[in-house]
């Protein structure tokens, strides 16, 4: 790989970048694996991946997300080689297509991390939380043992109403009269009106009493259905076996013996449940340290901060805020709601924004004054941090992608933020 660096106008960084035939050749069939992937292609079903991926998405638009791949792929390594200290992702753009068997020209343009400089270096003082368990704490977390811990029982014969939960044999057929296994049991719980089924099943299964049977059509696709079954009707019979009802155990010392394992008595599982808050108190007191230093450190930053740096730490926060809300299946709307409207989230975006940026600069700017460097334990501690349990395939991802650069300033950070730990003034909170 060829690099022509100069620096523009504007005081960014301009690498006009030469790539060999061998690497554009490895960083198409890696574009194209990842289309392949995307677009619901097997990689290993064609001999022809790159005609199938054009196929299903158009000349022009399989040219632009390799295009667009390659050189994002490619401008880390260029960073790498060049030892630029960056902040942001290059922004990359090249005058023609990427060509398999062809050297490739690209422009990268690289804004550089500013170092800043802050009023004082001296240790920082915050202060901590007393540790402790309540009593009222551990005899909330029985109550919810006993919650967690519910059985259904037989209640009295009468009809079903909404809300019951209920025992029932369900048998379930498609239009061309073919069982469906995933509606079909002899026995299955069920609570009526939670909308695991259709509307319609629960209001033909209103008012039975145990014991009676009754068949009836659903025209909505339903759990268990594929979708060719489901553009017919579904012809459902349903024997209610009996109405049940929810039973709360009283935590005694036979129900502790019989259930916790190592615990005979509620005295024990008490001590237990304090044992554990306090672990788990002390272990979230030693992470806040970390956090507190460095906010602390942080007021000290008076520079000002760019407003495009601000934009992409928001974009990148914004994407993780997205992927939580898609994991707890909430759209991006009812996920603002749950944090006090549109308003209140924004603000709290904002503030978390600055927060990270001055923090990270302040922390920089901390390593530096130090004279601190980095040994391959600071390494491991930061891809730790980042990927507990999983650091080596973490390390492989990192590398692979000439991104090493982005641990580095992680793990010189952490070194940083111990340092202001273990010399900081901590007192206990009142």
């Amino acid at each position: 790989m060829k690099i022509k660096q100069q620096t523009r106008p504007d005081g960014k960084i301009q690498l006009d970048i030469t790539v060999p035939v061998e690497k554009i050749n490895e960083a198409i069939d890696n574009a194209n694996i990842i289309q392949a992937y995307r677009n619901g292609i097997n990689p290993s079903s064609t001999d022809d991946l790159a005609g199938a991926i054009k196929e299903k998405l158009g000349e022009e638009l399989y040219k632009a997300l390799v295009d667009n791949y390659v050189m994002n792929f490619l401008a880390p390594f260029a960073v790498t080689k060049q030892k630029l200290n960056i902040i942001m992702n290059p922004e990359v753009h090249a005058d023609t297509n990427v060509e398999r068997d062809k050297p490739f020209n690209f422009t990268a343009i690289i804004t550089l991390k500013p170092l800043y400089e802050l009023d004082s270096y001296e240790p920082v003082s915050f202060a901590l939380p007393t540790v402790e368990v309540t009593a009222a704490e551990v005899e909330d977390q029985i109550h919810h043992l006993a919650q967690s811990n519910v059985s259904l029982v037989k209640d009295e014969d009468r009809p079903v109403a909404d809300g019951d939960d209920i025992l029932i044999a369900i048998a379930s057929k498609d239009a061309s009269g073919e069982t469906i296994r995933g509606l079909t049991a002899d026995s299955r719980q069920y609570t009526v009106g939670e909308g695991f089924m259709p509307e319609e099943f629960d209001k033909n299964i209103i008012g039975l009493s145990p014991g009676e049977t009754k068949t009836f059509d659903v025209s909505e696709p339903t759990i268990g259905v594929n979708p060719a079954q489901a553009k017919d009707k579904v012809t459902i019979t349903v024997t209610v076996k009996e109405i049940q009802k929810k039973v709360i155990p009283a935590i005694t010392d036979a129900w502790v013996e019989k259930n916790i394992p190592g615990i005979k008595t509620v005295p024990e599982l008490r001590e237990r449940i304090k044992e554990d808050g306090l672990r788990h108190k002390t272990q979230e007191v030693e992470n806040m340290k970390m956090f507190l230093a460095a906010s602390e450190l942080a007021k000290r930053f008076k520079s000002r901060i760019p407003d495009e740096f601000y934009e992409f730490t928001r974009a990148e926060l914004m994407q993780g805020v997205r992927q939580q809300a898609q994991q707890a299946g909430l759209s991006f709307e009812e996920f603002m709601a749950q944090r006090g409207g549109e308003q209140q989230f924004s603000m709290m975006m904002m503030m978390q924004t600055r927060e990270i940026l001055t923090q990270g600069f302040s922390l920089d700017a901390l390593a530096r004054h130090l004279k601190l460097t980095l040994e391959e334990g600071d390494i491991d501690a930061a891809l730790a941090v980042m990927a507990p349990g999983h650091e080596q395939e973490a390390r492989r991802e990192f590398e692979f992608t000439s991104r090493m650069y982005l641990i580095e300033e992680a793990a010189l950070r952490t070194k940083a933020n111990k340092w202001l730990v273990e010399t900081a003034d901590i007192k206990q909170a009142e």
